[in-house]
């Protein structure tokens, strides 16, 4: 699903800090309407000044289609997401456009998932790891999420849940341990570690979430490594093409 975005005006029915900076919405259709998208897809919040503002939807579309999930990331000078997040306090009522974006799984391939989050791109994995598990997803799924410190898991027992409990493969990485942290998991740049375990992916396609350098750097490395480049999918591709 990667059609035509519409517009629909949705209630905050929570909204709450879950880690840090961190915040996590869910919104609700106003008008009792199914909210139609694709897990992967994204949505734009509508400003008063009629700008969008993009957000993964970190949700897999349940039955009844009523409710989303969002995380957002607001930290001390980050002025733009703080103005979504005070948008979302103070109205009632907001539209979004949805839905976006054609990194998502519509269906699940027949193949191995490997899906590569930096920091909320999380939001954006989580959906496709819930659609997974929905669709009883035969092949490994791996979860490769990598933050600079161990206090950007945001949501630090959900992954290992799956992993215990779900068969998922999670591969924590932090670039960046603090000297006076307890961390003693992989550590170092996230495609690195996707390259020592490149022998257990093989036919895998892989979902890239992250800032254009990150997302363009682990696919070169991936694609210099033997995998087929046609494997590899990321909203980065259409929003900054090289």
């Amino acid at each position: 699903m990667s059609g035509q975005a519409v517009q629909k005006q949705v209630k905050v029915q929570r909204l709450s800090k879950i880690s840090g900076d961190v915040y996590q919405i869910i919104l609700e259709a106003a008008d009792g309407q199914s909210l139609q998208w694709a897990a992967g897809q994204y949505l734009e919040i509508i400003m008063p000044t009629g700008d969008p503002c993009a957000y993964s939807i970190a949700s897999a579309p349940a039955e009844d289609g009523q409710t989303l999930e969002l995380h957002i990331q607001c930290f001390p000078g980050h002025e733009r997401a703080r103005q979504v997040i005070t948008h979302l306090e103070s109205e009632e009522v907001v539209t979004i456009n949805l839905p976006n974006g054609d990194c998502h799984l519509g269906s699940c391939p027949d193949a191995p998932l490997v899906l590569i989050a930096a920091g909320t791109g999380f939001a954006q994995m989580k959906a496709m790891v819930e659609f997974s598990f929905a669709k009883e997803h035969k092949h490994p799924v791996h979860l490769y999420w990598g933050v600079r410190h161990p206090s950007g898991f945001y949501m630090p027992s959900l992954p290992v849940y799956w992993a215990s409990e779900k068969g998922v493969r999670y591969h924590p990485v932090v670039s960046e341990p603090e000297a006076d942290s307890d961390w003693n998991g992989r550590h170092g740049l996230l495609y690195k570690a996707i390259l020592d375990d490149k022998e257990q992916l093989a036919g895998a396609h892989f979902y890239i979430s992250g800032s254009p350098d990150m997302v363009y750097a682990t696919m070169d490395a991936l694609v210099e490594a033997g995998f087929p480049e046609n494997n590899f999918h990321s909203d980065v591709f259409a929003y900054c093409p090289r």
